[in-house]
């Protein structure tokens, strides 16, 4: 299994609680310890993920092919208009992550996972882009509930790693998470993070929606935490994660 050369930066964000939160809250930073072993991106000599072996695997036609997997958090303060531009969070999350679909070129695969008032579930599959689908699944997402955040993330790399075994370790992984708020499990989220960043190359990038720089996932070193206070915001945080994958061409994107 050959390791792919990825970039070494994480990002991650993560979620809304259930309870509304607004830019004026004043969250205390997270005294959280990630990182308790060298991260599995500055471990040269090692090729263990995704690891596991399956008589059933049916591999995939790219094996070159980046990955990019969004979790989407609709939990219920997804529901207020603050920094949303006049529309609930949610509306203008979900008309950027459909930007940010459109943009992706055709050679790239990316899937949806999404936390809302039907529950925690994966509302598309890892496959080649296809943003008319992708831009259904996402208008379907309806705010309310809680934040499983480390769920979502523990959901996300069971997804990641599978499609890491179909293309035999080649290729690039990155998750995505859109948040506005704290985890509500956190201690599985910081489990989670330690566990990606330990054991395998997954880029996590990170949008932090209507949050101010305290967070309990801004940790310097380990976490590249974006703040976005309004649509415009949004949408520039999501350019600068398809930047950091590396030369995509960002001015497919729309009402920046």
């Amino acid at each position: 299994m050959i390791k792919q050369l990825l970039a070494i930066t994480c990002a991650c964000t993560l979620a809304s609680c259930g309870q509304e939160q607004s830019t004026t809250s004043t969250h205390e930073p997270s005294q959280a310890s990630y990182g308790s072993k060298q991260a599995y991106a500055l471990r040269g000599a090692d090729q263990t993920w995704p690891g596991g072996t399956d008589s059933n695997l049916v591999l995939a036609e790219n094996l070159q092919a980046r990955n990019f997997y969004v979790i989407f958090d609709g939990s219920g303060s997804m529901i207020d208009k603050s920094c949303g531009d006049g529309k609930r969070r949610v509306d203008t999350a979900k008309a950027s992550v459909a930007q940010f679909f459109k943009a992706l070129p055709k050679s790239v695969n990316a899937g949806l996972l999404a936390f809302d008032s039907m529950g925690l579930n994966e509302r598309s599959a890892i496959k080649q882009v296809n943003s008319t689908s992708l831009s259904s699944a996402i208008s379907k997402i309806k705010a309310g509930g809680g934040t499983p955040l480390g769920h979502s993330l523990e959901m996300a790399l069971e997804k990641l790693t599978s499609q890491a075994r179909s293309q035999q370790g080649y290729g690039e992984y990155h998750l995505v998470v859109i948040t506005d708020g704290a985890a509500s499990d956190q201690t599985i989220m910081i489990d989670m993070v330690d566990k990606i960043t330990n054991d395998t190359p997954i880029n996590i990038h990170t949008i932090g929606f209507c949050l101010n720089e305290y967070h309990a996932l801004n940790q310097e070193g380990i976490v590249n935490y974006r703040s976005a206070s309004n649509a415009d915001q949004l949408i520039n945080s999501l350019k600068a994660v398809l930047a950091e994958a590396d030369s995509f061409d960002t001015t497919q994107f729309q009402g920046s």
